[in-house]
């Protein structure tokens, strides 16, 4: 979002190095040592660059959210993702389900992605009824 490079190459090589520097204990003392107002400000502005995309980005596919199950799924991850990190410490929710996986709990952000994507197969699975109009 930030570099605007939408490449697909250019965003795996960029994951495989993250992941990479995420095993360096003095890269993670660097980072700890960013004051938290700076990286507070940096985590507002790319979440919210981050969702400015996504709204254009339905506005330019023309997605209605005034369809209710439209609406429904981007509430689902709007509230799981933003108030699940805004309202447990660290951003985790406290489910024990997977504890050996996620011992602190689910990445809101992650958790909200996922449960948006589980609403949606249960909308495809199970169509809403479809309602008669009836022409006066």
């Amino acid at each position: 979002v930030i570099t605007r490079n939408y490449s697909g190459p250019a965003l795996l090589a960029a994951g495989v190095i993250a992941i990479l520097l995420g095993f360096s204990g003095t890269l993670a003392d660097i980072i700890g040592s960013i004051p938290t107002a700076v990286s507070g400000g940096l985590a507002i502005y790319l979440f919210g660059a981050i969702g400015m995309q996504g709204v254009a980005l339905m506005l330019a596919e023309k997605v209605n959210l005034f369809d209710p199950k439209q609406l429904a799924i981007g509430a689902v991850i709007l509230i799981v993702g933003i108030g699940g990190h805004m309202g447990y410490p660290g951003g985790f929710i406290p489910i024990p389900l997977l504890q050996a996986v996620f011992p602190q709990g689910w990445p809101a952000i992650a958790t909200g992605a996922v449960a948006g994507i589980l609403l949606n197969t249960l909308f495809l699975v199970f169509p809403p009824p479809v309602r008669a109009t009836v022409d006066a």
